[in-house]
């Protein structure tokens, strides 16, 4: 498998071979962006260097002959390059989605989701639990690239996110609710102006009884968000908070969702409109 979700290698039968230098690595990760789809010279450039230097094509030619070697010699992928009229050479990295670890992360995400949404709780928190499993850190973080491909990379952390906020909800339902409030408080320790695990949180706490808890935790995140940004919750938490205090578990588990449907629909526009982790955000 071509892994990119944290330090870049290509692993074979449970062992990782990592490219030695830090710019095949990042030719690594640019090409496995979109595997199957030919990407010209001048964008693989753009996605290696900010300013290509002089020597960048002489250089490029090094670095793909050399990923093309670490490739056939771990069995996994195919780098090819053609003559493409004016556009100069076309790379292409030949590999199944189920060999590159973004796709099958970004699959597995995208089902846990959609078991979430409706209604198999237990399916999609084994789901997700499989996609966290692919993670291993920040997406590139050992590859050289541009600000081009880190804001490509960019939209892995954010679906890595989300997905630890869909498991969280998950596990609400799944149950046990207390295992619920752990993850919502993971993600809130490394993310604490989110909205989304407040709102999880403050639902398992609902869903166990908690009320004072539940109560305690918007107030928490109120007065975290005057501190920081000097603004209040959304009118969603606030009638979550409504919601809590009524004791409607149908209420909480509908406003969870709008939170959730809202959460994703921010997401698709910092993307550009397209789905996190599709062919169409990651084309280059």
């Amino acid at each position: 498998m071509i892994r990119i979700l944290g330090p870049v290698c290509i692993e074979t039968a449970g062992v990782e071979r990592a490219p030695a230098s830090v710019m095949v690595r990042g030719a690594l990760t640019a090409l496995s962006l979109d595997p199957g789809t030919g990407m010209s010279q001048t964008r693989l450039l753009e996605l290696l260097w900010d300013e290509p230097p002089a020597s960048a094509n002489a250089n490029l030619r090094q670095y793909v002959s050399r990923l093309r070697k670490e490739l056939l010699v771990a069995g996994r992928g195919v780098l090819s390059g053609r003559r493409a009229g004016r556009l100069g050479v076309s790379y292409q990295l030949d590999a199944p989605d189920c060999e590159v670890d973004h796709r099958c992360f970004a699959e597995l995400v995208r089902t846990g989701r959609r078991l979430l949404d409706t209604g198999y709780s237990v399916e999609s928190e084994r789901v997700l639990g499989r996609a966290l499993a692919l993670w291993r850190g920040p997406a590139g973080v050992d590859a050289a690239g541009s600000a081009r491909l880190r804001r490509h990379l960019a939209a892995f952390d954010t679906l890595w996110l989300q997905c630890r906020e869909d498991l969280a909800e998950a596990a609400l339902y799944a149950g046990p609710c207390a295992q619920a409030v752990l993850r919502a408080r993971s993600v809130i320790a490394d993310h604490p102006l989110r909205e989304r695990p407040w709102a999880v949180l403050m639902a398992a706490h609902h869903s166990c009884g908690e009320l004072s808890e539940a109560l305690a935790a918007y107030q928490e995140f109120r007065r975290l968000l005057r501190a920081e940004l000097g603004v209040e919750p959304s009118r969603n938490l606030a009638s979550l908070q409504s919601a809590v205090l009524n004791r409607s578990a149908i209420a909480v588990q509908s406003l969870l969702a709008a939170i959730r449907t809202a959460d994703l629909h921010a997401a698709l526009h910092s993307a550009g409109g397209s789905p996190l982790g599709t062919r169409s955000v990651t084309t280059v």
